[in-house]
């Protein structure tokens, strides 16, 4: 079997409501989708972050998987593996390795789909069929022009009170750094009373816009409120450190340490406790799996970061989560805050989690009538960009911004 040819597809996806975070305002999700076709006819399909320069990378360095058998695929991720987000190239080394992530994820679901197996079942055997997720919590503007209530305390805790309504979460990631901090710890003080018994964690992520000052502070203040860790209170491995060292609330990453070759300064520096890995980031499911095996050696906490993926890498996830037993904490997702998805089937959360896949690779299937409508769409509105504020003219991301 070899692969070849490839499709690769930019689509842009609105968002249900603009959801405020530290930097600007998430509208819309962009991703590229790939197929890969083999002289079998059997079809691959992936996902990664990004639109054109995304198929402009798959274009420009397709020599290294067409024409390659997909069940040799340690192979393919070994030439991909040559990019490093180095400061001589960061533009394209970065586009290559998310690239190269959907490739990898293309060729999983051939492979999977060639031997009759689930990708969670070739990457370790899936232990876990219902995979927890958390909330995703965010400051809410009311449409894309009127910012409503979203300068509230209150906005933040009705959208939580949402979730867990209408999908019975246990867990909440909050996506805090909008608000003054002590805006924000009314809300986490407001989750608290609101919820009751039926909210177990809370994790914060301010997208390390605090200042280490303020970190500590905001930090310690809530330390008795159930927190379960916060996700980048602070920029940087040494800024990281500074903090867990004067707070007892334990540290995630998924800003300071996204690559291997920073995890021993971080271990060194005491600066985390978990690590979310992210299937595209980290430059596909192949370094998942090997950052899992890094965590058990320095008994880091594992959980998988979303960053606005639709169906197909939520498949991939739901694999890695379900056969990867490190994976100790639950994942987030935006998934419920988007206004569609291109697979055949989309998820539906029952108990805030969601099934494994049970067909063979990643077990989904495109919806090619609505990969080509948010073609169209991406082609003519383009990608939504989340470092601006639509509703705030001449809004600009500070940093630190408090």
């Amino acid at each position: 079997m070899k692969i070849i040819d490839f499709r690769a597809t930019p689509v842009t996806v609105p968002l249900r409501r603009p959801l405020r975070w530290s930097f600007g305002v998430e509208v819309s999700t962009t991703r590229t989708i790939v197929e890969l076709i083999t002289d079998e006819g059997l079809v691959g399909v992936g996902e990664t972050r990004g639109g054109d320069e995304i198929v402009r990378a798959l274009e420009l360095h397709r020599d290294l998987f067409v024409g390659v058998d997909p069940l040799e695929v340690g192979r393919i991720t070994r030439r991909f593996g040559v990019f490093r987000m180095t400061s001589e190239q960061l533009a394209l080394v970065g586009a290559a390795k998310l690239a190269g992530a959907a490739v990898e994820m293309a060729c999983w679901d051939l492979v999977g789909k060639a031997l009759g197996k689930r990708c969670g079942d070739l990457w370790g055997g899936i232990e876990t069929e219902q995979v927890e997720f958390a909330a995703y919590v965010f400051y809410r503007y009311a449409s894309m022009t009127d910012v409503g209530d979203a300068d509230q305390p209150e906005n933040a805790v009705d959208h939580a009170e949402e979730l867990f309504d209408r999908y019975g979460f246990r867990d909440i990631k909050f996506k805090n750094g909008v608000l003054p901090p002590e805006q924000e710890i009314r809300s986490v003080r407001l989750m608290r009373d609101r919820l009751g018994d039926r909210l177990r964690y809370l994790r914060l992520d301010p997208n390390a816009v605090w200042s280490v000052e303020t970190s500590i502070r905001v930090l310690n203040e809530l330390a008795d409120y159930g927190l379960e860790f916060c996700e980048d209170p602070t920029w940087g491995i040494e800024g990281m450190s500074l903090v867990r060292e004067r707070t007892p609330v334990p540290l995630a990453t998924n800003m300071c340490c996204v690559t291997f070759e920073q995890i021993p300064l971080a271990v060194r520096q005491r600066a985390l406790d978990v690590i979310l890995g992210d299937v595209h980031f980290w430059g596909g499911p192949g370094a998942v799996l090997q950052l899992a095996k890094v965590c058990e050696t320095f008994n880091l906490g594992l959980s998988l970061h979303s960053d606005r993926e639709l169906g197909i890498s939520t498949a991939a996830v739901l694999h890695l989560a379900g056969a990867e037993t490190m994976v100790s904490h639950a994942i987030d997702t935006h998934l419920l805050e988007q206004a569609d998805d291109i697979v055949t089937e989309p998820f539906v959360f029952h108990d805030g989690r969601l099934q494994v896949p049970t067909g063979p690779g990643l077990g989904v299937q495109i919806d090619q009538d609505k990969l080509r409508f948010y073609a169209e769409h991406h082609r003519r509105h383009g990608e939504g960009s989340e470092f601006v504020d639509p509703a705030r003219t001449g809004f600009r991301a500070k940093f630190p911004r408090f």
